[in-house]
């Protein structure tokens, strides 16, 4: 069983404040309000009316840099990422220190696969602020993307040691430890990532991945069933979450112990007694063989061949289900069992038609 990875990019700001290199000159009065205008229409969701806005701001600051970042943003957040990717190198020319220039920049390389300019604009965005979480969040995933481990852990670490609830930094760190066969690790930091997000699907499916390869089914029983509930066509999770609830009723010590005793016993009362067990823990292989057992070491035993319609019925094999009713009705009387008796004479016919 396999992590799935899933890791997402921190949101970038949407608005920009940095100061202008010396060698450009001071923003208009009149371009430092379209830039906020701007940030707000962007906020807002107004894309059309802050590049407008933005745009205006341009005619009285045609070098301010932080209207170029924006207008960087408004072409991210419309899909159109080569024409983002120009205006943020543009207001990098007139901004060497413009943070979210390098981040977004580094978020639109990231995103295409480019992980060395990916890596680089971090890390300039890092010498501009070291405490920009954004940055280093982004600066770990690059380097997971590289494959380069032990650089990732540490700034997902260093990340941590600042602000230890950034979830999707816990869930990195327990994937590549997962990985790594430490197991400890990833149940450490993804079941910290799951406190954190617990809305979130994928994190409560790698938990019970690790939970399922540290034999703790039960409680991966209860992850996967946390992502069946908010992913309900998660097939992954539907999938684990049934064979965890099959790993928990098999290593049931109750269970273990019955069928202990009525293998012993080994009779077709006993093994009728063991099936209806395994039906209530939602064993259909193991009741099924309890049947096949019973039936052979009495093949007059009416019930295993009443139990045996119920698997075959509710699988629609239709002619093992017909083969298994006749024989219940043959071996079985309507006063011993009126219910089952009328259940299969519907059946029959309905088969018949």
């Amino acid at each position: 069983m396999r992590l799935r990875r899933l890791v997402l990019t921190l949101t970038a700001a949407a608005s920009l404040t940095t100061t202008a290199c010396l060698s450009t000159p001071p923003p208009h009065e009149r371009a430092l309000i379209n830039n906020e205008l701007c940030a707000q229409e962007m906020a807002n969701g107004d894309l059309q009316k802050a590049e407008t806005y933005c745009n205006l701001g341009l005619e009285f600051s045609p070098q301010y840099a932080d209207l170029w970042a924006n207008k960087g943003l408004i072409a991210m957040y419309s899909g159109n990422k080569g024409k983002a990717k120009e205006f943020f190198i543009k207001a990098l020319r007139f901004n060497q220190e413009h943070l979210q220039a390098y981040q977004n920049l580094g978020i639109l390389y990231l995103e295409e696969g480019a992980y060395g300019k990916a890596h680089d604009n971090f890390k300039r965005a890092l010498q501009v602020n070291p405490d920009n979480l954004e940055s280093r969040y982004n600066l770990g995933l690059t380097f997971m993307k590289m494959g380069k481990k032990k650089e990732a852990t540490k700034e997902f670490n260093t990340l941590l040691a600042v602000n230890p609830n950034v979830a999707n930094a816990h869930h990195n760190l327990g994937i590549m430890a997962y990985e790594d066969k430490d197991l400890e690790g990833a149940y450490e930091h993804i079941s910290q990532a799951a406190q954190l997000t617990p809305d979130a699907a994928e994190v409560w499916h790698d938990l019970g991945t690790v939970l399922m390869d540290q034999s703790r089914f039960a409680e991966a029983r209860e992850a996967f069933g946390n992502c069946a509930r908010l992913d309900e066509k998660n097939a992954s999770c539907l999938n684990n979450l049934a064979v965890a609830q099959r790993k928990v009723a098999l290593t049931d010590s109750a269970l273990k112990e019955l069928k202990d005793t009525q293998t012993a016993e080994n009779s077709a009362p006993a093994m009728y007694l063991l099936a209806r067990q395994y039906r209530e823990k939602g064993l259909l292989t193991e009741e099924e063989n309890a049947y096949r057992k019973c039936v052979k070491l009495d093949a007059k035993f009416a019930p295993c061949h009443f139990g045996l319609f119920q698997i075959f019925s509710a699988a629609q094999k239709k002619s093992h289900a017909e083969t298994a009713c006749k024989n219940f009705m043959k071996f079985g009387t309507s006063e011993e069992f009126p219910t089952e008796y009328t259940t299969c004479e519907r059946f029959l016919a309905n088969d018949s038609f």
